[in-house]
């Protein structure tokens, strides 16, 4: 993707990955009757990735301090249940098909074989946490379905957001700084390890 590109999909940092996505064509009409529903769902959603971001973070307690260590324990009882939880979920839940996307703060871009027409208006869900089988919905319209060069029958296809409220797009924000430095964090260790066993 070029430079262009991601301009277009926000300033500051953008996230990639490989996620479940699926969407659909949507009216005006009815976006009007849907736009709060969707906000609130998303204020959840964000609220949700970031606790589990949060149980997935640095881990345990360096200090020592029983407080720290009761409280470590809790967290990681949380997080085992959570995780079992999910999983009976995930199961009994018909995920959509996993594709590669660039989220940024004003658009996505994802590849895909079965494209929506350019121009179109969509509602976007995106899966965002894999622990966690609940939609992030973006509206938006189609910019651009270009063909991918060398690929059989895939489009690279970027879709610009229409509206959104202002906390589901901090909290939007949020996400993708927290996922970009967790990338950048995962990218240094890889390095370390690859460097310490060339030694």
């Amino acid at each position: 993707m070029d430079d262009d590109n991601h301009e277009q999909l926000g300033e500051g940092v953008i996230y990639k990955d490989v996620m479940p996505l699926e969407w659909r064509d949507i009216d005006r009409e009815e976006l009007a009757f849907s736009y709060l529903r969707i906000q609130d769902s998303n204020e959840e959603v964000l609220r949700f990735i970031a606790t589990l971001d949060e149980f997935h973070g640095d881990g345990q307690d360096e200090t020592g301090s029983s407080s720290g260590s009761d409280l470590n324990r809790i967290e990681y009882k949380l997080n085992l249940l959570l995780d079992m939880v999910t999983q009976l979920v995930i199961r009994e839940t018909a995920m959509p098909e996993s594709m590669p996307i660039t989220l940024g703060s004003a658009g996505v871009e994802w590849i895909s074989e079965a494209p929506p027409r350019e121009g179109a208006l969509l509602e976007l869900s995106l899966y965002l946490h894999h622990k966690y089988p609940r939609p992030f919905i973006v509206i938006g319209q189609i910019i651009s379905v270009k063909t991918i060069q060398g690929s059989s029958g895939k489009y690279l296809i970027h879709l610009v957001y229409e509206t959104m409220s202002d906390l589901v797009q901090s909290g939007l924000e949020k996400l993708i700084f927290r996922q970009h430095r967790r990338s950048i964090a995962q990218s240094r260790r890889d390095s370390k390890i690859r460097d310490e066993d060339s030694q």
